[in-house]
């Protein structure tokens, strides 16, 4: 058990081609490539929360909140995922080119957060292949922290945790 996110995602990658065959899953011929052209996006999804579920901007005011919540044809959704030397930027439509996805500097360092677009290392993600999926880590955390699923029944909110073989860490990039 991690105590920052909770006990870990019941399904391991091994368990992956049962949820294919089901159904639950979208199949490797749907993924998108790890960068999107001007003004093309895609959606961020993981084995463990489905194909129904979707990485989106909470619609607060303040629009810096991370979430999986149920996929639609919302702007939050939307993310293109720009090269940036040997790392990669992840921006929402909703929350447009000046907000990038980033880490919340507290000492903790597990929070996801928009934030303005700077030259931190918080930005910068790596999007390593993890079979037909990706794990996503930042410079930032490092290597050994991937962007994780929350196992805490509700399964919508967003973590930086030590990286495992298990399905709320590696993420489908489909046509959005």
């Amino acid at each position: 058990m991690n105590p920052i996110s909770g006990p870990r995602n019941s399904v391991t990658t091994s368990a992956l081609t049962t949820l294919i065959a089901a159904g639950l899953l979208s199949t490797a011929s749907a993924m998108a490539q790890p960068t999107t052209a001007p003004g093309e996006t895609v959606r961020l999804q993981t084995p463990f929360t489905g194909i129904r579920k979707c990485l989106d901007i909470v619609n607060d005011g303040r629009s810096n909140q991370l979430t999986m919540a149920d996929c639609g044809r919302y702007s939050g959704q939307a993310w293109s995922i720009q090269q940036d030397g040997a790392h990669y930027r992840l921006r929402t439509l909703f929350t447009g080119d000046r907000q990038c996805l980033d880490i919340v500097n507290d000492g903790e360092n597990n929070k996801l957060t928009m934030a303005r677009c700077e030259n931190v290392s918080g930005q910068l993600w790596s999007l390593e292949q993890d079979g037909n999926f990706y794990r996503l880590r930042t410079m930032f955390t490092g290597p050994k922290r991937c962007l994780d699923i929350v196992n805490d029944g509700a399964n919508n909110r967003l973590s930086m945790a030590t990286c495992a073989d298990v399905s709320g860490q590696i993420w489908g990039i489909y046509p959005g």
